[in-house]
């Protein structure tokens, strides 16, 4: 195996990305297990001019904290989102992991020059966030611009 010498420091797992039907039986599920405490619940329905690439869409977000991890149900509100093209395509599952930057710029221009393919790109409560598809590998990397305000 050869390793390169990647310049970006690997430094915050913000959280892991799951893609599901119905978030209040997956919270319901997950809380009949462990005690998750009161998630935190948005409406994300980004506007177009909020879309930097992508159609705009509706979703249903959950963060649920396990410890130093962060959980995002992701619940699809309409067909547009790629959490409802990932739901019909593979089901319900992991969708993503995702990564906080300090430097997004710098980040997504790494990720261009190496030819991942950008899924959707948009800015939540202030903050820029991107899907990245990389390979080999088969990953969704999510890179979240969470250092800015």
């Amino acid at each position: 195996m050869n390793l390169g010498n990647g310049s970006a420091q690997l430094t915050n797992l913000s959280h892991v990305g799951i893609a599901v039907k119905d978030a209040a039986k997956t919270v319901e599920f997950l809380s009949s297990i462990w005690n998750i405490g009161k998630p935190e619940v948005f409406e994300y329905y980004p506007k177009q001019e909020e879309m930097f690439f992508g159609e705009a869409f509706g979703a249903r977000l959950v963060w649920i904290k396990f410890g130093p991890l962060t959980l995002e149900l992701l619940e699809p509100l309409d067909d547009k989102s790629v959490w409802s093209k990932f739901i019909e395509e593979k089901g319900e599952g992991i969708h993503h992991f995702a990564l906080g930057v300090s430097n997004y710029d710098e980040m997504v221009e790494k990720f261009e020059a190496l030819g991942h393919t950008l899924l959707v790109s948009a800015v939540f409560e202030g903050e820029r966030w991107c899907y990245y598809e990389t390979g080999p590998g088969g990953m969704v990397i999510e890179l979240r611009e969470e250092y800015a305000r």
